[in-house]
């Protein structure tokens, strides 16, 4: 990977967030067969980041959130 080079064209967070997922697609070989999802969720992590926010997996939506059922039901009241 250490001859990927980056040219990231002005200074907006989204300008850095694409270069990063041009960066990781090259990396994952998914400039040719990446599909639509993959790229879009991958961009809205790869903002994410330069943004310094949390990132989210959508895999993981659910595990942790102790409120809910097995069945994924809130608690009653």
């Amino acid at each position: 990977m250490s001859d990927v080079k980056v040219e990231i064209e002005g200074d907006s967070d989204a300008a850095v967030a694409l270069a990063l997922l041009r960066m990781i697609s090259t990396a994952e070989g998914k400039n040719e067969d990446g599909d639509r999802e993959w790229f879009l969720e991958t961009f809205a992590a790869c903002l994410a980041v330069v943004r310094d926010a949390e990132v989210m997996n959508l895999d993981d939506i659910g595990e942790d959130d102790e409120e809910e059922d097995e069945e994924g039901n809130a608690p009653a009241n």
